[in-house]
């Protein structure tokens, strides 16, 4: 998650990826948004072949993770745009992922890439053998080995230490090398280890049915370099060498947060109309959204390739 500081109109190497897997070409892309949440003069593309969606340049600086005060404490699940912050419950998310990998952290060591504040490794530690964090963010990083969890800069810290789980959440949108960082990670996984990676979705049923305006507004970022569907998710770690187990939809978000972005233009509809949320109808809205695969959120299960004996 680096980019060049020199140079504030670098290339997304996402589009070049796209092109180099044949999910793209030069003339696939339209631009859908002229702006990001944080950025006004930032074109979003979307490709009419894949369905993905990118940014048409990389502006994040050298030291932007590390130093921004919104991945810190104080400012915990909270991002800066152009109307103010946007507040979210990153807890949450922690303790669905623990629960829905309990059965894959019991006993084994786990590496969360892209960590944040850790909250998903600080629960993961009380089953596993070993929970680490690989975070950029300085106070972050301190934070949680102050407190007793490891957390390293780089890889290259964790010698030559192999993991049976890594865990990527929400972090692979942001890399803009993401193919040589999936290769890297393989480094410290076992051979028979598991790599999940869950990343928003291109064809979240806001931007792709409805094309709401006002969702694109709030949810396009500057760090968000590309958001995947199935099949661009799938071929971007199969060419790292990686093996595909499964990609699964699933919804973060209820229908009650759909209806306030639809009536008013707006997020926190899951707040606001909190008597509509219900979990058996959640469960079936999420299943109705997974199968026209336009679900807010894909998670991928991927392994090593297994290497074929004559």
């Amino acid at each position: 998650m680096t980019g060049n500081s020199k140079d504030n109109n670098t290339v997304n190497h996402n589009i070049n990826l796209l092109y180099k897997f044949n999910l793209s070409d030069k003339n696939s892309f339209e631009v859908i948004n002229g702006s990001t949440r944080d950025i006004t003069n930032l074109n979003v593309l979307k490709c009419i072949n894949s369905g993905v969606i990118v940014l048409e340049k990389f502006i994040i600086s050298e030291d932007y993770y590390e130093k921004n005060i919104h991945y810190t404490d104080g400012f915990e699940g909270s991002t800066e745009t152009k109307k103010g912050l946007i507040e979210s419950k990153p807890l949450e998310d922690d303790i669905r992922r623990f629960e829905s990998y309990k059965e894959l952290i019991k006993g084994s060591e786990i590496l969360d890439f892209g960590c944040g504040r850790g909250g998903f490794i600080q629960l993961s530690k009380k089953i596993s053998k070993r929970s680490v964090g690989l975070e950029l963010n300085i106070i972050n990083r301190e934070y949680l080995n102050n407190i007793g969890v490891q957390c390293v800069n780089t890889l290259s810290e964790l010698n030559d230490v192999k993991f049976d789980l890594i865990t990527l959440n929400h972090v692979f949108e942001h890399l803009n090398d993401p193919i040589n960082i999936l290769v890297e990670l393989q480094k410290y996984l076992k051979d028979d280890g598991i790599i999940i990676i869950e990343v928003p979705h291109a064809r979240d049923l806001l931007l792709e049915t409805f094309n709401l305006e006002s969702f694109k507004n709030f949810t396009l970022w500057s760090e968000h370099l590309i958001l995947h569907t199935r099949k661009s998710l799938e071929i971007f770690a199969t060419n790292s060498g990686l093996q595909l187990k499964n990609i699964e939809g699933f919804q973060r978000y209820p229908i009650s947060n759909h209806y306030n972005w639809l009536l008013n233009g707006q997020p926190s509809g899951h707040e606001i109309f909190h008597n509509l949320n219900n979990d058996d109808f959640h469960k079936h809205y999420e299943k109705l959204l997974d199968s026209i695969d336009q679900t807010d959120t894909l998670i991928g299960y991927f392994s090593k390739k297994i290497e074929e004996v004559d």
